[in-house]
């Protein structure tokens, strides 16, 4: 989480990208990305709780982001979900829109139905 926090930072958008669940890449608004990050004062960033082990291939991480405004200092609160393919961790996006049945394999490619894998995190 905090290796994406700093490319948000340093606006490393094609670092987002790849660390983004390899099947959701392709539907990332990379121009959206590098507005949202060259326009944004970032501020700082809390790791609240780390959850390494939700289950065998998948780890939470809740964060709050923070960023200045004209009204001060703001923040985004959020609980980022990663999965785990082939030895590295992926986050998966909720944002994506994900064209699956439940009972497809799962986006990640781990095999599982996706209801029986990620689709509880999205």
């Amino acid at each position: 989480m905090r290796s994406r926090y700093a490319a948000y930072v340093q606006k490393n958008i094609d670092y987002i990208v790849t660390t983004t669940v390899p099947a959701q890449q392709k539907s990332l608004d990379k121009e959206a990305m590098l507005q949202w990050s060259e326009e944004t004062q970032w501020d700082g960033l809390d790791i609240i709780q780390h959850r390494p082990k939700v289950d065998k291939n998948h780890a939470q991480v809740e964060f709050k982001a923070y960023y200045l405004t004209s009204e001060g200092r703001q923040f985004h609160h959020e609980l980022s979900t990663f999965t785990c393919i082939d030895g590295r961790w992926y986050f998966l996006d909720p944002t994506v829109e994900i064209a699956l049945t439940m009972k497809q394999p799962c986006l990640c490619g781990s095999g599982k139905k996706f209801k029986q894998c990620c689709a509880p995190y999205l």
